[in-house]
């Protein structure tokens, strides 16, 4: 997840500490830094948390305490809308799944707009709007 110039690295099953390592190593030849969070719920860091940039990021489960997302103005997603965690920033807009009226209004409260998408079919299987999406 990137912040600025700093990227959070969720550690999980899917990804070591080597390749975080790594990672971090070629970050910091670009002038760019990492840290690594550690995942003890989910598979992936952006299915419990994202920046929605503002120093905003949308929390929920295991990442609402997490110290590293202290610093940040959170929006703690209720536990019946955590798939709505895993969300998108696009120049002023959070694009979000559709049929989250709570995660929605706290979007729209923070001074977004928002966009949602049906996403029925992917969540299926277990498919969040990051995954489905290349950003450049």
């Amino acid at each position: 997840m990137m912040v600025g110039e700093h990227f959070y690295i969720g550690k999980s099953a899917r990804t070591n500490k080597d390749g975080i390592k790594q990672f971090i190593s070629i970050l910091n030849k670009y002038g760019l830094s990492g840290s690594e969070i550690t995942l003890d719920e989910v598979l992936h860091l952006k299915s419990g948390v994202n920046y929605i940039e503002n120093n905003n990021i949308l929390v929920s489960g295991e990442f609402i305490d997490k110290k590293a997302f202290e610093k940040f103005n959170k929006t703690i997603v209720d536990t019946n809308e955590t798939y709505t965690a895993n969300c998108i920033w696009i120049n002023e807009t959070v694009i979000i799944p559709q049929s989250y009226p709570q995660i929605e209004k706290a979007i729209q409260d923070l001074g977004y707009k928002t966009i949602n998408i049906d996403t029925s079919e992917f969540r299926k299987i277990d498919g969040g709007l990051s995954c489905l999406s290349l950003r450049f």
